[in-house]
């Protein structure tokens, strides 16, 4: 097994390949830079920047690689900003907030998380930092949807509905939840400590969910088309939120093009990515004064664990 690591998080437009040398990315990296030297602290206050620089984004991709000799490298670097890219900016701009309203020190970067099924996880987004404590809060955050592009051909005019996204990144959300969740209830059971009630030994597993830690805050910006889009969109933000804490849900959808947007009105309140981002802030400026607890030492590991140490890969 890896050994375990921490890191304050760096925003990608630094450290990371993608944003530092993509073209394409080249809108978003100029944004959050000139964003960090402001003093932000809600979602309000950059919501027009973001439709226009996702406008700006958007707007600049490639439509065709016809008669291009190079095509296939570009065609890799346009996968690249789509899939990574814009994803890691938005993680970049929610992180950059919350730090900026909750005042704590950074966000921070964990690897070799243990999860009670895989052998552990990479967790981008968390706090505290101290590896000796447990995590108590995980930001998670992921866009969704596109326009059509080169690497798109046979799209519709119109683009990729953020609806066709979204139930892959929601399935993928709640294995990573119970797996962290249930990894942590087992730690305190090996100690003697009851863990919270409820859940899937005998109670309702939502409840359990929202009831251990870490806290997950996951949040989804989405380019959608039409009402029935959006309304599949709000359906798996409600899924989202009955295996993570909270849901933060931002909709944007083209106006007189494909490229230039408005928000969506009509998400349901308690979805809000504005509200539920500064309950986060305020999630984290009371972690900030009260840290959690230590981890419990002297406890075996996950049988998942055992099994990553006797794999072939180990010899």
């Amino acid at each position: 097994m890896p050994p375990a690591s921490v890191s304050p998080r760096q925003p990608r437009s630094v450290s990371g390949r993608t944003l530092r040398t993509n073209p394409h990315c080249r809108p978003l990296r100029e944004f959050y830079d000139s964003l960090s030297q402001r003093r932000v602290t809600s979602w309000n206050q950059v919501e027009e920047d973001f439709l226009a620089v996702m406008s700006a984004f958007d707007s600049s991709l490639p439509q065709s690689w016809e008669g291009d000799s190079t095509a296939k490298e570009k065609s890799r670097a346009l996968s690249a900003a789509l899939q990574n890219g814009k994803g890691d900016w938005f993680n970049d701009l929610l992180a950059l907030l919350l730090i900026q309203c909750s005042e704590v020190e950074s966000l921070y970067v964990r690897t070799g998380v243990p999860g009670l099924i895989v052998p552990t996880h990479n967790l981008d987004g968390v706090y505290p930092g101290d590896p000796g404590r447990e995590i108590e809060f995980l930001l998670e955050a992921k866009m969704m949807g596109t326009p059509k592009h080169a690497n798109s051909p046979g799209e519709r005019a119109q683009g990729r509905p953020g609806s066709m996204d979204a139930k892959k990144r929601v399935t993928e959300l709640a294995f990573k939840s119970i797996d962290l969740k249930g990894e942590a209830a087992r730690r305190l059971t090996m100690v003697g400590q009851s863990p919270t009630l409820g859940g899937a030994g005998g109670g309702d597993l939502s409840t359990w969910l929202h009831a251990s830690r870490p806290k997950i805050f996951f949040f989804m910006g989405v380019r959608v088309l039409g009402d029935r889009d959006f309304a599949a969109v709000v359906r798996w933000a409600e899924t989202a939120a009955q295996v993570v804490d909270a849901v933060g849900l931002y909709c944007y959808e083209p106006t007189d093009s494909f490229t230039r947007y408005q928000r969506r009105a009509g998400v349901p309140t308690a979805y809000e990515l504005e509200r539920v981002l500064y309950r986060a802030c305020v999630e984290l400026q009371g972690l900030r004064e009260a840290p959690p607890p230590p981890i419990p030492v002297d406890v075996p590991p996950s049988p998942a664990s055992a099994a990553g140490e006797i794999s072939p890969e180990a010899d």
